[in-house]
């Protein structure tokens, strides 16, 4: 790397020269060194600050752009006027001179405008900074260099990034301080010659309002016992708009406490009541399952021939991974459906359809919820945080019923789900909503591990039991053969089943 020793203050340009020379030779030997293409670039700036300096001291050479234009624009002119004049004729041989002439002054005002303005060092501290981002002074010199483009964005930009790398902050300072104190030199200025025109303006004025202080003296007296009377009025308007702020406050204040009573109050009676009715739902459900268990013993039918007939419609690997007490209801269903069908008459099928949903219900629990509780071990409290969004009756309040499973402390009563209450689980983890990301890990890897099918189409088929089936039967709505056929498709008898797709996801895969 070029160093650059001065033992006496530099006057030509021409003094960088060989620096630069030996510098380009440097950087072809070295195309990968970022310190070569800096230092070539700072003899660049350094040569074009000498011209700037050495510009100043001669007229000439600081007007050398209208000096040139003005000579390029002379020898235009001169030279079509020539050329175009009918009393104007010269010889081949003079044409020629005179043009030859015109392309080398043009060819000498060219070199002598490179030599006014040589290329700066941009383009070669932006190869030092594609080769080393963390080049502090390159990053400082391209700021230096939009500043003088006028360039001031961009040079804060690269500024700031020279800062952020430890250069060296007292140059930045320095040559912002040059600068700015230009500008602010320049504001005050244009600021000091606005306020004379101001001040002409001014003494303009007070010359007119010396002629009317003689009419105002008149008026003082009035003004005087008028503003008094109207420090008065004020004080008194003010003390009772006061007086009335603060009750009205009060009673703002009042209604909303009400207020906000009534809705934790309303709130709290809407949550009670959808317990009540989840539970009011599960008592009818186990009501109806005692009641058909009991009228399948009564009238002396064995469960063993239904158990057979379903293991032959679902098959035997599927109808074996399904849990004894699902086989039950299953069977009972099957029974029970096998009865009224033969009674020759129209009769009500909801009880049946019931069995078949608590069958559905049974099994959803216990292959992908309870497994799920074991799963979240270690990251339970998490997994509640997330999901709680309030408090009520000292006892926290989540977001889904999942969550309820989950805390055994709170809720040691709630330890499953129904039909409405898993779909909406599954609706929203299938969705990715964020609560519940937990529980879309733990079926992608039960369901991913085993080969079960917990996915969209999934989704649709336990959406139709539970909104066009399970909840008409819960509000005791009569149900015919057409319509228990299509919810045992649904359920289990169909190719596609919700049984038969989650039959692979087993507890033992958890």
């Amino acid at each position: 790397m070029v160093k650059i020793i001065k033992k006496h203050p530099v006057a030509d340009p021409a003094f960088y020269d060989p620096f630069l020379k030996k510098q380009k030779q440097c950087v072809r030997e070295q195309p990968t060194c970022a310190g070569a293409w800096l230092e070539l670039g700072r003899l660049h700036e350094a040569k074009i600050e000498m011209i700037q300096s050495f510009a100043k001291r001669y007229f000439c050479i600081r007007h050398s752009i209208p000096i040139y234009l003005l000579l390029l624009a002379g020898i235009v002119v001169s030279g079509v006027s020539s050329f175009s004049s009918p009393l104007f004729f010269l010889s081949p041989k003079h044409t020629l001179l005179i043009s030859l002439s015109m392309i080398f002054i043009s060819i000498i005002m060219g070199w002598i405008w490179s030599l006014r303005y040589p290329p700066s060092g941009w383009k070669y501290f932006n190869k030092a900074i594609s080769i080393d981002p963390n080049c502090a002074e390159a990053h400082m010199h391209l700021g230096l260099i939009a500043l003088r483009r006028y360039q001031k964005r961009t040079a804060c930009q690269y500024l700031e990034q020279a800062i952020k790398l430890n250069v060296n902050n007292k140059k930045i300072e320095q040559e912002l301080k040059f600068i700015y104190e230009k500008e602010f030199m320049a504001f005050f200025k244009g600021k000091s010659e606005k306020e004379a025109k101001l001040q002409e303006i001014i003494d303009h004025q007070l010359g007119e309002i010396r002629e009317l202080r003689s009419k105002i003296s008149s008026f003082e007296n009035l003004t005087e016992s008028l503003s008094v009377r109207a420090d008065q009025a004020r004080w008194e308007v003010s003390h009772q708009t006061r007086l009335l702020t603060k009750k009205m406050k009060e009673q703002v204040e009042s209604i909303q406490t009400e207020h906000e009573k009534q809705v934790a109050s309303i709130k709290m009676s809407n949550e009670t009541r959808e317990e009540e009715k989840e539970l009011a739902q599960r008592d009818f459900i186990k009501l109806t399952t005692e009641i058909m268990e009991a009228k399948a013993e009564l009238e002396g039918m064995s469960l063993s021939e239904a158990k057979k007939s379903l293991e032959d419609i679902m098959g035997r690997r599927n109808w074996q991974t399904l849990s004894e007490q699902t086989r039950t209801y299953l069977a009972t269903a099957e029974h029970t459906f096998n009865l009224l069908t033969a009674g020759g008459e129209d009769p009500d099928y909801g009880l049946v359809g019931m069995e078949l949903c608590k069958a559905l219900e049974t099994e959803l629990n216990k292959r992908l919820v309870e497994p799920f509780i074991g799963y979240m071990n270690g990251i339970k409290s998490e997994f509640l945080r997330i999901n709680q969004t309030g408090e009520s009756k000292g006892k926290p309040t989540y977001f889904t019923y999942l969550a309820r499973v989950v805390d055994s402390v709170n809720y040691p009563q709630i330890d499953s789900l129904s039909l409405g209450q898993y779909h909406f689980v599954l609706r929203l983890a299938l969705d990715g909503d964020y609560a519940l990301r937990e529980y879309t890990n733990f079926l992608g890897e039960v369901c991913g591990a085993s080969g079960g099918i917990v996915g969209k189409a999934f989704l649709e088929k336990l959406e139709t039991v539970t909104q066009r089936y399970r909840n008409a039967i819960a509000h005791q709505s009569p149900m015919t053969k057409k319509q228990y056929e299509d919810l045992s498709a649904l359920v289990f008898s169909g190719d596609e089943a919700l049984l038969k797709m989650i039959a692979p996801c087993s507890r033992s895969s958890v």
